[in-house]
């Protein structure tokens, strides 16, 4: 499941992009200003931007997003001028969506949005964050020391567990998402499972300087 942050201020536009989307997680921001604190707080897979918002320009936000997150953004609007598209697309927007929209087109567009981006994720070989280097064919870890590389033995679950935090860092996981990521959905695991293996896991690499960072009443997330 992924995470979409949606910003909008129409309710009936918000049971429609919650309809559309319900196989991912979807969190509402009525404002700029709560847009804002959702990205504070966790990564998001996909940004679904208004440009007409009660507290500001979504156009002035989305530059800002460029700035500050490599997260992909769909305009979803009913500002459809030719400017606004030439604009948003110069700022680096995935998708342009008029409204009114079709619930399933949007659906297909986001859905193939995810795709590519996960696709892209796969193929990398090998994953580098400050000290920390991890080769997904060769299922390696090792931290870099002055005196050379520190080898970190991880078990299959451990391996997968770190592979899930370093392909979204900053992001926020769930103990549900993190089973349903490593474990898989039809394995019998509890959070307690979770929780232990996470804190296998960060003993072994508490000579980085990548942590592991316990979100209160939320679950886990990876610090670079």
């Amino acid at each position: 499941m992924k995470t979409i942050l949606c910003v909008e201020d129409n309710p009936e536009i918000q049971i429609l992009v919650e309809a559309a989307l319900e196989q991912q997680q979807v969190t509402m921001a009525k404002t700029l200003a709560e847009a804002k604190a959702a990205l504070k707080k966790q990564t998001f897979d996909l940004v679904i931007l208004d440009l007409e918002l009660p507290d500001g320009d979504g156009m002035k936000f989305l530059a800002e997003i460029g700035q500050e997150h490599q997260t992909p953004v769909f305009i979803l609007t009913g500002r459809t001028e030719t400017a606004n598209k030439v604009i948003a697309f110069s700022l680096g927007v995935d998708d342009f969506i008029s409204k009114p929209f079709d619930p399933l087109e949007l659906r297909a567009r986001v859905n193939a949005k995810l795709k590519k981006t996960a696709t892209a994720q796969d193929q990398q070989a090998v994953l580098k964050m400050k000290d920390l280097t991890i080769d997904v064919e060769k299922q390696r870890v090792s931290i870099a020391k002055s005196q050379g590389a520190e080898s970190v033995s991880l078990t299959s679950i451990e391996f997968r567990l770190l592979l899930t935090f370093a392909r979204s860092p900053d992001r926020v996981f769930s103990r549900a998402q993190l089973l349903d990521k490593v474990w898989g959905s039809d394995i019998a695991v509890t959070d307690r499972t979770v929780d232990t293996h996470v804190g296998h896991l960060r003993k072994k690499i508490a000579t980085s300087n990548v942590k592991i960072e316990t979100v209160l009443n939320e679950g886990y997330r990876l610090l670079v």
